[in-house]
């Protein structure tokens, strides 16, 4: 069964009005929440509890708004708004969790501000990190199950002849206006939870309030009174935008509620309040004002020349590698050439294999010849240079063969991401859409897809290492790794690198999040078609054909993610040597072993090849 999200097909002449409406929304919503967090994370005056509750409160909305919005967009783009039942359970379950935790966060965020205002001594002891993090985490994961569980209550209800949801997006009350029978049941259980994640949260938010406005007006200086004040009004304008719109949807459900009102409310607060919201915190908090305005000053007084004494002209670095453990160096040494053998060889094979084999003249193995390929060049550009290094147990590099090692590593490590991508959709393609599939991924597309993973991150690389390598440098050229990286080589960088942190996260956000979160889209398409199949046999098979692939982009998310979405001064150097031999040495080499071990194709060509030289 699939249903049919109408949204605005009653005007369809607005459609391309409603795209570029929502899709500048959506961009807005996007730069202002990320601009939020990383001027929370990067500005030091801005390390506190009220902050923190803050950054999490704009990652939560960028979250909240990419449940719904992607899939608006496109219904508008495509003009159709076909959504299968299990992708509409999910979306609603996604929407429901998200919206409790918003809910909780912003009840959190008031006791934040009892604290510091009622309790003013004790406020370091009682809002400390971990009681922050307990916070935080409580708010996630509270209403977890109760909304999996109501999720899975509606969608047990038969649904009547009519699959048109009078909706953007599916919500409660346009899915019980579908379902037959009785639904007293769901419409109590809905009531029982909008008081519980709705009302009590909002309650404890009034409770609060009344507290801070009492403590408030005993203070006798009015300047105290104005800034306590201040500190409170822009999230009491976020909590009366949410809760005002989302109450009246959630607390009257009732059949007969005008569709178009509650479109209109659902609006409110699944688009309008997350874009507003970045705005009323940086125009009406003076501290994130002032660090933006600082923020911007810093870009504009950037200098092409540095006169600071202290810079000195670089013409080399020295790779420190791991000379902090001299006596196992000719250990390592062979570690590593034995691991590059096993690299090369291994991709080599399966490069061979699927270009000889007649069998494996697909779309789907001409992509994993080519990523193997890739893993050679990605790791060739560090490991034999790091060989040489144990080798001679010199680790001196000039400044134009380090910005070329880092170039390299940039370009291939995006190229790898967007590959994956690609790679991931292949398999979409293949078990959602098998019957178009020879059509969809033809050879012209499949070449197309490639060249595009290798080229598009080209010329952001070479602006982004040009940008690095022109900074100045202070008087160590020690970089405390085994290659030329973003991490250490910003910090031995003297003078401003916040343009250069604003840099890295951007590319990370573009390079590593945005693929990733295609490739959890497609996975998430692909999971759910798979479950409709009626054959266990047919389950396993589909699930045989992804397992290899998802254990590659975990392998290779998990620490590339966490290097460059931290790129701070403080981050352990130890550690961040480890996290880069997992993804430029440790999964290359476990690549091939997935890949040939996981799936059966290759192991017979293998097989095939073997008996061929043996005779």
């Amino acid at each position: 069964m699939e249903f049919v999200l109408l949204g605005f097909s009653d005007i369809p002449k607005l459609h391309w009005f409603f795209f570029g409406l929502f899709l500048v929304i959506y961009i807005i919503i996007l730069l202002g929440n990320g601009v939020i967090i990383l001027i929370t994370r990067i500005e030091p005056t801005l390390q506190t509890p009220m902050y923190f509750f803050i950054s999490n409160f704009s990652f939560l909305e960028i979250c909240y708004v990419s449940v719904t919005l992607p899939r608006m967009l496109m219904d508008l783009w495509t003009q159709k708004g076909t959504i299968s039942f299990w992708a509409c359970a999910t979306q609603m379950c996604c929407f429901l969790i998200l919206g409790a935790t918003e809910c909780f966060l912003l009840a959190v965020m008031a006791y934040d501000r009892y604290v510091a205002i009622c309790n003013p001594l004790q406020y370091p002891l009682l809002m400390n990190h971990k009681v922050c993090m307990q916070l935080v985490v409580g708010s996630w994961i509270t209403g977890l199950p109760v909304q999996v569980g109501q999720t899975i209550q509606i969608f047990s209800l038969p649904f009547c002849d009519s699959n048109l949801i009078n909706h953007f997006f599916c919500d409660i009350p346009p899915m019980l206006k579908l379902a037959c029978g009785d639904i007293f049941v769901n419409e109590m259980v809905v009531y029982v939870f909008a008081v519980l994640f709705v009302t009590v949260p909002f309650m404890l938010i009034l409770g609060s309030y009344s507290r801070i406005i009492s403590t408030i007006l005993k203070l006798p200086s009015n300047t105290g009174r104005m800034k306590a004040f201040s500190t409170c009004s822009s999230h009491l304008i976020v909590v009366f935008l949410f809760y005002g719109s989302a109450s009246i949807t959630y607390l009257n459900t009732k059949s007969n509620q005008y569709e178009g009102t509650d479109k209109l409310l659902s609006l409110f607060y699944t688009i309008l309040t997350p874009m507003f919201n970045p705005l009323i915190y940086s125009l009406r908090n003076k501290d994130v004002t002032l660090a933006l305005r600082k923020s911007l000053s810093k870009l504009m007084e950037r200098k092409l020349g540095q006169e600071n004494s202290n810079t000195t002209i670089m013409t080399e670095f020295i790779l420190l590698g791991f000379s902090d453990i001299p006596h196992l160096q000719w250990i390592l040494f062979g570690i590593f050439l034995f691991i590059y053998l096993t690299i090369l060889m291994c991709n080599s094979i399966i490069i061979l294999v699927t270009n000889i084999d007649s069998a494996l003249q697909t779309p789907m193995y001409l992509f994993l010849s080519n990523f193997s390929f890739l893993e050679i060049c990605y790791v060739t550009v560090t490991i034999p240079r790091m060989l040489a290094d144990l080798c001679t147990q010199k680790g001196t590099i000039s400044f134009l063969a380090c910005a070329t090692q880092m170039f390299f590593v940039l370009m291939l490590g995006g190229t790898e991401c967007l590959l994956l991508t690609v790679m991931a959709y292949d398999r979409y393609v293949a078990i959602c859409n098998p019957l178009q599939y020879p059509l969809l991924m033809n050879h012209k597309v499949c070449m197309q897809l490639m060249a595009a993973s290798w080229i598009s991150g080209v010329p952001v690389v070479i602006g982004q290492t040009g940008q690095i390598f022109s900074l100045p440098f202070c008087g160590s050229n020690r970089l405390n790794h085994f290659f030329c990286d973003i991490p250490p080589i910003l910090k031995v960088a003297c003078g401003d690198i916040f343009v250069n942190k604003m840099v890295v996260y951007v590319a990370a956000v573009v390079f590593l999040v945005l693929p990733l979160l295609l490739i959890i889209v497609s996975y998430g398409k692909i999971i759910s078609s798979i479950l409709k199949l009626s054959s266990a046999r047919g389950r396993a098979k589909a699930f045989s054909t992804c397992s290899s692939h998802l254990i590659v982009v975990n392998l290779f998310y998990g620490t590339a993610s966490i290097t460059y979405l931290q790129p701070k001064s403080d981050q352990s150097e130890d550690m961040g040597k480890l996290l880069s031999l997992f993804y430029t040495i440790l999964t290359p080499t476990l690549n091939p072993i997935i890949y040939t071990l996981r799936n059966k194709d290759i192991k017979v060509a293998l097989k095939k090849l073997l008996a061929k030289l043996l005779t």
